[in-house]
């Protein structure tokens, strides 16, 4: 049986992708800029949202934002196939759909090419997901005459989710520099996703007072969008990496004062004890090491270090895939309490947001 739930030209939704495993942070931040959740799936939150339409774009743990079109239950066969079609081919949101995504794009292209990206999680179906984008390709193209259908590029991108019976459609709001930022000018291998350095951010808790650390800064991303995160007393950053600096730094330029980044081992960092307020680190695991044989070592004193130069009762954020060495770690150590862990997805890799409180 079809069910199709949003097809109301007056029902102004949206929806907006992320790393999967994070989406009670995105949650919790669409809701306090305003917005008011009306679903929450694996990677998607479907959102209402009656703030000024450009805010969708600060949503910092967001890769992507969303016109939501659509969002309907089909069956797995090809009847359902169908269903959809007809569902995209009359669906009545088209019109303020298109009037916002001219609204925030400002593009007076002549005509529109336009793209079908299709996204599939879970398997059932009785047709393949190429398919189902050349069918729906099809019908849009049969809506819209003027259009054109691009294979790639295009200056318009209607995109589909699809989890078994669940299909929600929606026109894309955001572009490319959402979802990798603007400021990476300087990339390493295996850089931090700047989502993914947003939400450890904010379960920092940041404050106007923050001294700020990252012990192994890397490219500069936790530095970055902590600066993007709101006010603070000090950023502070370093990595033995000499290629790593130049990357930080090159990414940061001037902005973000004050900041300090420096070469250093993480292992015995030239701080005072007490002098940091939170700390977030991506920690070396998966393919930022050849071997993991020197990791227990390595944690051991990093946590160490970090426990020394951050204030009592304050948070630090970790990130890896090496979960049971660092939990067992983090057991033995009296002064480092486990408050949180969250599961995410990393390029199909599983990884661990770890949040510790110093007491």
């Amino acid at each position: 049986m079809l069910i199709c739930r949003i097809c109301m030209n007056d029902q102004h939704l949206y929806y907006a992708h992320t790393v999967v495993g994070l989406e009670s942070i995105l949650e919790r931040e669409i809701v306090n800029a305003g917005g008011s959740i009306e679903e929450k799936l694996p990677g998607l939150i479907q959102f209402r949202w009656s703030a000024e339409v450009f805010g969708l774009f600060d949503l910092g743990v967001s890769e992507d934002i969303f016109y939501c079109l659509l969002n309907m239950d089909v069956s797995l066969g090809k009847d359902g196939l169908k269903a959809l079609e007809a569902q995209v081919e009359t669906c009545k949101s088209w019109e303020k759909g298109l009037e916002i995504f001219g609204q925030l794009s400002r593009r007076r292209d002549k005509r529109i090419r336009f793209r079908v990206i299709a996204q599939r999680y879970g398997g059932g179906q009785q047709y393949v997901r190429t398919v189902l984008r050349d069918r729906i390709t099809n019908v849009i193209a049969r809506r819209f005459p003027s259009w054109k259908a691009v294979a790639d590029g295009g200056n318009l991108e209607f995109w589909i989710w699809q989890s078994k019976e669940k299909v929600i459609c929606g026109l894309r709001l955001s572009d490319r520099t959402m979802r990798h930022r603007t400021y990476k000018t300087n990339s390493l291998s295996a850089s931090l996703r700047p989502v993914v350095a947003r939400a450890m951010v904010i379960l920092t808790k940041p404050t106007d007072q923050d001294v700020f650390l990252d012990p192994m800064c890397g490219a500069g991303t936790l530095l970055i969008e902590r600066g993007e995160s709101g006010r603070y007393r000090e950023l502070l950053g370093g990595d033995l990496s000499k290629q790593a600096l130049l990357a930080t730094k090159d990414n940061i330029g001037p902005r973000y004062k004050p900041i300090r980044i420096r070469q250093w081992n993480a292992c015995n960092l030239p701080l005072d004890s007490g002098s940091v307020t939170s700390v977030a680190c991506n920690l070396p695991f998966g393919k930022k090491i050849k071997t993991k044989e020197g990791l227990p070592d390595l944690y051991t004193r990093v946590l160490g270090e970090i426990r020394r130069v951050i204030q009592p009762y304050s948070l630090t954020v970790l990130l890896t895939s090496e979960r049971n060495l660092l939990m067992n770690l983090l057991k033995k150590n009296n002064k480092l309490h486990i408050e949180k862990v969250l599961p995410v997805e990393l390029l199909g890799q599983r990884a661990y947001t770890v949040v510790v409180r110093a007491i």
